[in-house]
């Protein structure tokens, strides 16, 4: 029981940082604070590519998770099931706020953002935790 009790903290701790660093997503400044932004391949990203700019670690930061993004949506927006999860994502990260995207979607922002979001976090986590882990 104490294992499942790891697991399930771990799982929160990954959803609100990546739900941080999604609403967050236009703000490099906030990025580069984000505990996201000390992971290894988000550093190495930030030093091989965006060693010249501003707050590399934001920056590269910024890019993974639109690059995980796009992943999903290319990957899922045709699923009935996930396709709306994918419009959550995309609407997201141009900066809507859930009570826009809801409107977006004529759906109530409660239900947008009980069943939504919460498949939209779960896709984004399994793609930035595939990513960061296998290098890309």
């Amino acid at each position: 029981m104490s294992n499942n009790r790891g697991k399930y903290n771990t799982t929160i701790r990954w959803e609100k940082r990546i739900d941080h660093a999604l609403k967050s997503i236009g703000d490099r400044g906030e990025l580069n604070l984000s505990p996201l932004a000390g992971i290894d391949y988000v550093g190495k990203l930030a030093s091989e590519h965006y060693s010249g700019h501003l707050l590399p670690r934001g920056l590269a930061l910024h890019d993974v998770l639109l690059a995980c993004v796009d992943k999903i949506s290319t990957e899922f927006s045709n699923e009935p099931a996930l396709g709306r999860a994918c419009n959550y994502l995309q609407l997201l990260v141009q900066g809507l706020s859930c009570r826009e995207i809801s409107k977006q979607l004529g759906l109530s922002r409660e239900h947008v953002s009980r069943v939504y979001r919460k498949k939209a976090l779960a896709l984004l986590i399994e793609e930035f935790l595939s990513r960061v882990r296998n290098g890309g």
